[in-house]
C-alpha cells in the first residue's frame, strides 16, 4: 500500500517538473530574455572584436630551407654493392 503511494508520487512529481520546465521553456518570457542576452552578448563582442590591437607581422623570412637528403647521403657510409648500381 505505502509502495503504491511513494510510486504514484514520484510519477506524479516527475510529470509535473516536466510539464513546469516545457512551460517555462516554451513561454514567451523565455523567448524575450534569451534573445536579450544573444543581442547583448552581440553587442559586447563587437565592441570587444573593434578595441582589439593591430600586431606587427613579424614572419618574414623565417622558413629556412634544408636539403636533407644530400646531408643524409653524404654522412652515410657507401656500401660496395651501391657502387655496382650506379655504373
Amino acid at each position: 500500500m505505502y509502495k503504491n503511494i511513494i510510486n504514484t508520487f514520484l510519477l506524479i512529481s516527475t510529470f509535473m517538473f516536466i510539464l513546469f520546465v516545457t512551460r517555462y521553456y516554451f513561454s514567451e518570457e523565455n523567448y524575450i530574455l534569451t534573445n536579450k542576452s544573444r543581442s547583448l552578448y552581440s553587442l559586447n563582442l563587437s565592441n570587444t572584436a573593434k578595441n582589439l590591437p593591430i600586431l606587427k607581422n613579424d614572419t618574414s623570412n623565417i622558413i629556412i630551407y634544408k636539403n636533407d637528403l644530400e646531408e643524409f647521403n653524404n654522412k652515410r657510409k657507401k656500401r660496395a654493392w651501391e657502387s655496382l648500381i650506379e655504373n
